[in-house]
């Protein structure tokens, strides 16, 4: 049978990303943890595109609203609380005064939010606001963090999403991993692809999946991980935690990877992808 792109991409995925389905975590695991996490969220990033579509200079990015009731960082800070989890730090940057105001101290969610500001109004990036927030204690280092950017927006998934992180990095933890990736098998191409033999094309795809795996902007560590912001990350310029840390920690055998469903991961970057999410909303109710 002739190769199409559908099934190289399946060979591809299975060379690619495989799982362990022997390690089992009970819900006494989960549920362990949950009081010693932390929920980070970078909010510093002025998003200019975005709010230039949606009419929303005034503010800071993850306070544009999806669905008219709730903004991005709401929504993410309510699915977090309904599982329990209580303890929260926001990452502030650009209009820092506004997201606090938006927010307030957590108490309409029954959670604890405290905030970090970029040193001296300096951009360092998300690696760096990290570092910072565990200089200034604003972040416990002997907390387990979900680093959530709140316009990476899970939504359908069948269990809550909070718990689904938790029990993938206890899974890496119990594979020696202090840090866990959240990722989705594969993300849509946004042309049509095709296979070409000897400039002949034998099979075409409007959006095919690539069959990559791709991070969604959600990271778990271990408060062991930490020692690797304080060993690589400095605060004299902007970075990225996934270009400066992340890279170490798989080099070292220390990151894991949980997948989620493509269809279950909406980044929102532009008027479509709040209309993505809004439809999701929409039809998980």
């Amino acid at each position: 049978m002739a190769d199409t792109l559908e099934s190289i991409m399946d060979e591809l995925k299975s060379r690619i990303n495989t799982e362990d389905p022997a390690i089992k975590i009970s819900q006494d695991e989960i549920e362990d943890l949950i009081p010693n996490t932390v929920v980070v969220m970078p909010a510093g990033g002025k998003g200019t595109r975005i709010r230039a579509e949606t009419q929303s200079e005034g503010i800071n990015k993850v306070m544009i609203s999806i669905d008219g009731t709730q903004s991005m960082i709401e929504k993410a800070i309510n699915d977090y609380a309904s599982i329990g989890i209580s303890k929260f730090v926001v990452l502030t940057g650009f209009l820092a005064d506004k997201v606090e105001e938006h927010l307030g101290d957590g108490s309409r969610w029954g959670v604890k939010i405290s905030y970090s500001e970029d040193p001296e109004g300096r951009k360092v990036g998300n690696a760096g606001a990290i570092l910072h927030a565990l200089n200034n204690g604003t972040i416990d280092d002997s907390l387990t963090a979900i680093v959530h950017n709140p316009d990476d927006m899970i939504i359908g998934l069948q269990r809550p999403y909070g718990e689904v992180f938790l029990e993938g990095h206890l899974k890496g933890k119990k594979n020696g991993c202090i840090s866990t990736f959240v990722v989705v098998p594969e993300t849509p191409f946004q042309y049509s692809g095709m296979i070409i033999n000897k400039g002949r094309v034998s099979d075409i795809t409007k959006y095919p999946p690539i069959a990559i795996p791709a991070h969604t902007g959600i990271t778990l560590f271990d408060p062991e991980a930490y020692d690797y912001f304080r060993r690589l990350v400095s605060l004299e310029r902007e970075s990225s935690f996934e270009n400066i840390v992340s890279p170490e920690l798989a080099k070292d055998g220390r990151l894991y990877a949980v997948n989620i469903p493509s269809e279950n991961w909406i980044p929102v970057n532009d008027l479509k992808g709040i209309e993505m999410a809004r439809a999701a909303m929409e039809n998980s109710n």
